[in-house]
């Protein structure tokens, strides 16, 4: 049963940058906006528990893991022509793709550690981990991301 779920992830996953070519500016804004979100719900909960804000419970941590893993993998394929419009993103994300880019792919590489980081139960690491996760998502919004309002 895990096998095909991580099948049918890394398939969707794969399949995002053609159906985002086909979609329209709009659309990728809300599909980035919803991955982000839950991307963020699932990682708070990873965070208050590495801060000792929240008692560490393995199994809802390696599920929180295993969605911001995956949730990860789904923004980059959303920042499409025209999807600039009504949203945070900076115009700079466009004007220095290979930048934001990298910054992204670096943010996907550190989230995908953290649900063996989970399983192996160190919680020294797992907390490095978050923070190392945190540190590579901060990377682009203090760059990418305009500030509220």
């Amino acid at each position: 049963m895990k096998k095909s779920i991580t099948f049918a992830a890394i398939a969707i996953a794969a399949a995002i940058p053609a159906v985002a070519q086909q979609m329209k500016a709009e659309n990728q804004v809300k599909f980035r906006r919803a991955a982000y979100q839950l991307m963020n719900l699932n990682f708070d909960s990873l965070e208050a528990m590495a801060e000792n804000k929240k008692p560490f419970n393995k199994e809802e941590a390696a599920r929180n893991a295993e969605f911001v893993a995956l949730l990860s993998t789904v923004p980059k394929g959303f920042f499409g022509e025209g999807t600039d419009k009504d949203t945070r993103a900076k115009p700079e994300i466009w004007n220095n793709r290979a930048d934001f880019d990298a910054k992204m792919d670096k943010m996907i590489h550190e989230a995908a550690k953290l649900p063996a980081v989970v399983k192996a139960g160190d919680m020294e690491a797992f907390r490095k981990q978050v923070d190392d996760t945190g540190q590579a998502c901060k990377a682009c919004h203090d760059e990418y991301r305009a500030k509220r309002q």
